[in-house]
């Protein structure tokens, strides 16, 4: 039994959210991954323009984002074992919780000692209340309401109808004539990630197409050109064309800014050792370690005219495996010291112009 009174709030995420998560299926950079830095692009709780007396900044950010990637969230406000939940705290992880860039369909809030689970459309009672030592016992409850499997099924969407429009105004299918997609704010702890050579760049959107995918989702293909330049010398490594496969659950693509729809693309790709690859100018050779990444891309946004436009969120989680400690100390000479988990994220906008087929 953790001792409560010694606790404060960065014990209870670490030593008893964070495994929790991970009991429950989720783990950083994969399809069902943890946010805990989320970012909005507007913080504020509508994305149109509003009164600032009645549309407040928010204070602070989630402390866990979970997610199924294109399928939905969930998300966990954590307090110290001193704070007691109050109609404040819940509020307060609701307005995250209910956030257009978010729109998550529970949260979570606890300070250790005390568990409760809402529905994001309802805050008068929880659909879960537990103390900490009712965990176990109650596991497989909590799984089958925000596990991954169970988020992929409250996705209870009717089998692609070829005729059904995919939004007022918008016909079954739609062509993407064109576009362009603003990289900004990138960011990373790896030296081989060159931000500065992302922020600020502008990218044409080639081609594509918005349809249904046969389980009844969102599915948009999209063309980016050149879109190799964002990893840098790391692009050889990842092996993919420049198409982007974007997935969300909505039933319909939203055309309210203040409730957006959000698509979400999912990447993993793993290069063995010995692939042969140029880097750093040194010439093709073969590749003395092995590299693995994950990306998660999500555009945010609404339709309006022959218009789909909003701000983007990504990130990456990449490693280098297997590689030799004298290697990595000649690189590390060149480069600086590589980082135990490599991380990078940024953010953007977007505009795709829309032909109804």
């Amino acid at each position: 039994m953790p001792k409560f009174e010694e606790m404060n709030e960065t014990d209870v995420r670490e030593a008893i959210v964070r495994p929790l998560l991970t009991r429950l299926g989720y783990e950083h950079g994969t399809e069902a991954g943890i946010r805990t830095e989320q970012t909005f692009r507007y913080e504020r709780a509508f994305l149109g323009r509003k009164n600032p007396k009645k549309d407040p900044p928010l204070v602070g950010r989630a402390d866990y984002i979970l997610e199924v990637a294109s399928y939905g969230r969930w998300v966990v406000e954590v307090k110290a074992p001193s704070e007691e939940l109050t109609r404040d705290v819940i509020e307060q992880a609701h307005t995250y919780a209910a956030h257009p860039e978010v729109a998550a369909l529970f949260f979570l809030v606890t300070n250790g000692k005390n568990f409760r689970l809402y529905r994001t459309s309802s805050l008068d009672e929880p659909i879960m209340a537990w103390a900490y030592e009712e965990t176990d016992e109650l596991l497989m409850a909590l799984g089958n309401i925000v596990g991954p499997q169970a988020i992929k099924r409250k996705v209870t969407l009717l089998a692609a109808d070829p005729g059904k429009p995919l939004g007022v105004g918008i016909a079954s299918v739609v062509e993407i004539i064109g576009g362009h997609v603003r990289y900004e704010d990138h960011e990373s702890n790896h030296p081989l990630f060159r931000a500065q050579d992302i922020n600020g760049l502008e990218l044409p959107i080639t081609g594509g197409r918005v349809s249904r995918s046969p389980d009844g989702r969102l599915h948009a293909q999209v063309q980016v050109a050149k879109a190799a330049p964002l990893m840098g010398e790391l692009s050889e490594l990842l092996e993919r064309a420049d198409g982007y496969d974007f997935y969300a659950s909505d039933e319909f693509i939203s055309t309210d800014r203040d409730r957006p729809t959000i698509l979400q693309h999912f990447y993993e790709h793993r290069v063995p050792p010995g692939t042969t690859i140029s880097l750093l100018g040194l010439g093709r050779f073969p590749l003395p370690f092995g590299f693995r990444i994950a990306a998660l891309s999500e555009a945010i946004g609404f339709v309006e005219g022959d218009r789909f436009s909003g701000t983007m969120q990504l990130s990456y989680d990449f490693a280098f495996e297997e590689m030799h400690p004298m290697i990595r100390a000649q690189l590390e000479a060149k480069l600086g010291r590589f980082p135990a988990v490599s991380r990078a994220k940024g953010g953007g906008t977007f505009e795709v112009k829309l032909l109804s087929l």
